[in-house]
């Protein structure tokens, strides 16, 4: 029997090929999706772990102890505890001790500072002067803390519990800053400043004392990303229930582990959709593959039965064909298909490797299986039907029902995706149920078009075409390879396009949670400093904008540089028009002189004083200068002006008031006549420019100023009943008012009952005007305000308003850009890109499976072009003797070679065009997706998935695939 097989595979050397190829091709899907699945899964949930905070992953117990006099022992065995009753393998803890004591600087202001150890706190800090602590009392403090009490290395620094505790005195070794606050060693809260002072660091001896002897035990941990997936069955959320002794345990992994968990679903999940078409378009290939190369095993059958042959050796003949083809192209398949998965995701474990074998062998086991169900039937069949050669008729009821339950279940994936829950059930694959019903209907009409119009055609002369015609109208199976063409090719089309809309979807919504391609969080000593700082690193203005986000506010506010936000703002035309740059408005020139001179009149009965407060430009640094007190009358009074040299910029008076007897404050005046600069002199302020009372705004309120202009300059007096004596500010008006405002989302409650305002640290409430209301915003979605950077900066006057501050970049900004922006004084404290923010969003449908469902749509192309190669190539030998035959009638030759050309390309054409109409129907029955993202975020419009760059980029690229192997086909007929 071996020998038999042998010379039968022999003598059909192009049959076994074909079956090696089409068996290979899901052989290798089969192979990859295991791999793929796995690895991915792997590196999707380090690559999101990697992403999330490491506050946001990390892992702190807190514990008031003791040290007993001995803070190295105790803080031992704290550590030996923690690591025994909460495990966690390759976490690596951090010990550390803190005490919460005050100390008082030059002015005798109190104010809060920890005192602190931590583990390896000497690697994760730079020392900008000095030293690591090395001794007992050793302190290392931060550059702030340094400036605001005026200490240096060497000098003494004294701590204590309260005001009636002993003074603890400690000796400065360094000023340090740390290295890189985004880092997992940071993320205990203890160890930040929410009020008061930086931290002091010292050893682990200086805790041996009272009042540090009773310090709070620390201990924290980053998780690593196998043991937040639960890799071997670590259960962090347990372990942290049954620790509880130890202290308080703060983890805030919980949601990033319920993320991971959906995650490796959906990843799981989107391998199957995309592999699951591909695998059963390889399977119905090789089936009819099978039933095409059924003729010479039907001569096999047949001899075998005349001559008694049994029905387990006839199968065994029949069958035993296939074995070697189908173990080869299995091996083929799965060498092809680990390649391919390694190529998209790089190494894995043995385990996939082994998975996907399994994967392999089951593809076999069903293709063998849909084959010798084919042998079957032919072993059932009469000797005298085996032995005709008329092919088989078209399929009658079978073939209908089969076509209803299609149709049957496209309609029920349709229902199910327009539910409420799209992705359930069937739902996710709609798209291709539609398309496979639509292609099976197109399929029947041309087998109809093909018989009517070839008999027409002939019968009107036109041979050719009426010929190709009748050629195509008898090719076997022809309805089954021009659906197995168009489903291939529409699988093809929506894979390809899902793939363009989904990555367009995530990259608008990356930009849009950012509000450029890329966003750097800092941390600066102001927003002067923030926007000195930008200015310095892209003077052009063509890479990096200073930004500023409150969240906390009602509504929440985003202030962008609108000077720059066209050259690098992400701005989409839902937020409507870009905001202008707000007009100019800049009543002192800056200031840049070492003293200032100020002429003044006093009309009160008692001495006054006037101050003036100024901001350094470069640094955001508070400069005051105090004119007084001096007597009634008129005056001229020069005072020193250090930290100007760079320019500052006038933010305020300060004008205290005075109350008379009866308690009230008196109604003279003090009139301010100029202000000039010295050195180098220039006159700021003239009469005619202090007369001028829409240069100047007050704050209302009980201690609220008049203000009168007159020829001799500006007078300003207490409020009439104002009954408090405290200092009363006069704001410099330099930035256009009402403040230009973006609105985002209802208008808020209290300017529905008055005039839109906004509160500015620093500057109390101040009067706006909404200059449009758009659908959303950048960064705050659909509710919020935007209005400018250095407008809001100028109005906050020498107080820098809340938020967070950013950087914002172009997508092109050079690295110098970002080195320059450190050099200026600026810490990074987060670097996110539009492209990886994009990456990190989860999607859904095929989505998460990204590359891999385009290698599954190609593989079902090329198993279409295989399975209408075979098609071509069955009744090669009959078509070539029917047109000798009509040579011999008389058929010009070009006629002939013509029709050996047109038909094969006919069925390409009529495939390709079947399959881009199928998508086109599918979508179009199906709807367009809510969202393209597992949360169903869907503040932008999503885009169309069949746009015209993938559905014509495909379908000339599968066109052109099909038309070479058409020629291919004619060339050898």
């Amino acid at each position: 029997m071996f020998t038999i097989l042998w010379g039968a595979m022999r003598s059909r050397a192009a049959q076994a090929f074909t079956l090696v190829v089409l068996t290979a091709l899901p052989a290798a899907v089969a192979a990859a999706a295991p791999w793929y699945a796995l690895t991915e899964t792997a590196r999707s949930t380090a690559a999101t772990v990697a992403a999330v905070p490491s506050a946001q992953r990390t892992v702190l117990v807190h514990w008031d102890g003791n040290t007993g006099g001995d803070p190295v022992s105790a803080l031992a065995t704290f550590g030996e505890s923690v690591r025994r009753t909460l495990p966690m393998p390759g976490a690596g803890g951090v010990l550390g001790l803190i005490r919460p004591m005050s100390t008082t600087d030059p002015g005798g202001v109190a104010d809060h500072v920890n005192v602190a150890y931590r583990d390896e706190f000497c690697r994760h800090v730079r020392f900008v002067s000095g030293a690591c602590p090395g001794a007992t009392g050793d302190a290392a403090i931060t550059v702030p803390v340094a400036q605001r009490l005026a200490l240096k290395p060497g000098d003494r620094i004294g701590v204590q519990a309260n005001g009636a505790a002993p003074l603890i005195p400690m000796r400065v070794t360094g000023i340090y800053e740390i290295a890189d606050p985004a880092a997992g060693y940071w993320a205990d809260e203890l160890f930040r400043v929410e009020s008061g002072l930086d931290p002091i660091y010292t050893v682990l001896e200086t805790f041996t004392g009272t009042p540090l002897d009773r310090p709070v035990f620390t201990w924290s941990a980053e998780v690593p990303a196998p043991l937040l997936r639960g890799d071997d069955g670590y259960d962090l959320g347990d372990r942290v229930a049954r620790a509880g002794p130890l202290g308080e345990i703060v983890d805030p992994t919980g949601p990033l582990r319920a993320d991971l968990a959906t995650e490796s679903d959906r990843l799981a999940r989107a391998v199957l959709l995309a592999a699951v078409p591909a695998l059963l378009l390889g399977w119905y290939a090789i089936s009819l593959a099978g039933r095409y190369t059924a003729r010479d095993r039907r001569r096999d059958a047949a001899l075998l039965k005349l001559r008694g042959g049994a029905r387990r050796r006839l199968l065994t003949l029949l069958s035993g064909q296939h074995l070697a083809p189908l173990l080869a192209g299995g091996l083929l398949g799965a060498a092809a298909g680990l390649a391919a998965a390694r190529l998209l995701t790089g190494p894995g474990p043995l385990v996939t490797a082994l998975w996907s074998l399994v994967a392999v062998a089951v593809v076999l086991v069903v293709a063998l299986f849909t084959l010798t169900v084919a042998d079957l039937l032919l072993i059932r069949t009469p000797v005298g039907s085996l032995q005709r050669e008329v092919p088989p008729a078209r399929g009658g009821r079978a073939a209908l029902l089969a076509d209803v339950l299609l149709v049957a279940v496209a309609a029920g994936a349709v229902y199910q995706a327009r539910s409420a829950s799209p992705d359930a059930g069937v739902g996710a694959l709609a798209p291709i149920a539609v398309a496979v019903a639509v292609a099976v209907l197109l399929a029947r009409l041309l087998i109809r078009a093909a018989d009517q119009g070839g008999s027409a055609a002939l019968r009107a002369g036109r041979l050719r075409l009426g010929l190709t015609a009748v050629r195509i109208s008898r090719l076997a199976g022809l309805d089954r390879v021009f659906a197995l063409l168009a489903i291939a090719v529409a699988m093809l089309v929506t894979t390809a396009g899902e793939a363009v809309a989904d990555r367009e979807a995530h990259t608008v919504r990356a930009q849009a949670e950012l509000g450029a391609p890329r966003v750097l969080t800092v941390r600066a000593e102001n927003w002067t400093a923030l926007r000195h700082a930008v200015a310095t690193a892209d003077p052009g203005g063509r890479y990096a904008m200073a930004a500023a986000v409150d969240g906390a506010a009602n509504p929440p506010v985003l202030a962008v540089d609108t000077t720059r936000l066209a050259a690098i703002g992400a701005w989409r035309p839902e937020y409507g028009p870009r905001p202008a740059p707000p007009p100019a408005a800049d009543p002192v020139p800056p200031v840049t002189g070492h003293a200032l001179e100020l002429r003044v009149r006093n009309d009160r009965p008692r001495p006054a004083t006037v101050d003036v407060i100024l901001r350094n430009e470069t640094t955001g640094a508070r400069v005051k200068v105090t004119f007084g007190p001096f007597p009634s009358g008129k005056h001229t009074v020069t005072q020193p002006l250090p930290g100007c040299d760079t320019g500052c910029r006038l933010v305020r008076w300060q004008i205290p008031g005075q109350l008379g007897p009866d308690g009230v404050a008196v109604p003279e005046p003090v009139t301010l006549h100029s202000l000039t600069q010295r050195d180098p002199d220039a006159e700021l302020l003239g009469e005619d420019r202090l007369a001028d009372t829409t240069r100047w705004r007050t704050v209302a309120g009980d201690g609220g100023l008049e203000l009168a202009g007159g020829s001799d300059g500006l007078a300003v007096v207490a409020a009439r009943g104002a009954t408090r004596s405290e200092s009363d500010r006069l704001y410099a008006v330099d930035t256009p008012l009402p403040l230009p405002l973006l609105l985002a989302g209802p208008k808020p409650v209290p300017w529905r009952f008055g005039e839109p305002g906004l509160n500015v640290t620093g500057a109390g409430a101040v009067p706006a005007r909404v200059v449009g209301t758009v659908p959303a915003l950048p960064v705050l979605g659909t509710t919020g305000l935007l209005t400018d950077f250095d407008a809001l900066r100028r109005l906050g006057g020498e107080a820098s308003p809340p938020g967070v501050t950013q950087v914002w970049l172009a997508a092109d900004a050079p690295a110098a850009v970002v080195d320059r922006l450190v050099d200026a004084g600026l810490i990074v404290l987060a670097d996110q890109t539009a492209a990886g923010r994009a990456g990190r969003t989860p999607g859904r449908g095929t989505a998460p499976a990204g590359t891999f469902a385009l290698l599954c749509a190609v593989i079902a192309v090329l198993t279409a072009a295989a399975a209408a190669s075979v098609a071509a190539s069955v009744d090669r030998a009959p078509q070539r003797d029917a047109a000798t035959a009509l040579r011999v009638q008389g058929l010009p030759a070009r006629a002939v070679a013509a029709t050996r050309y047109l038909g094969p390309f006919a069925l390409v054409v009529a495939g390709v065009a079947g399959g881009v109409l199928a998508a086109l129907v599918a979508r179009r029955v199906v709807g367009e997706p809510a969202s393209y993202f597992a949360d169903g975020w869907r503040l932008l419009p999503p885009p169309e998935i069949l746009g015209w760059a993938p559905l014509l980029g495909c379908a000339a690229a599968v066109l052109l695939l099909l038309s070479t192997v058409a020629l291919a086909e004619g060339a050898r007929r």
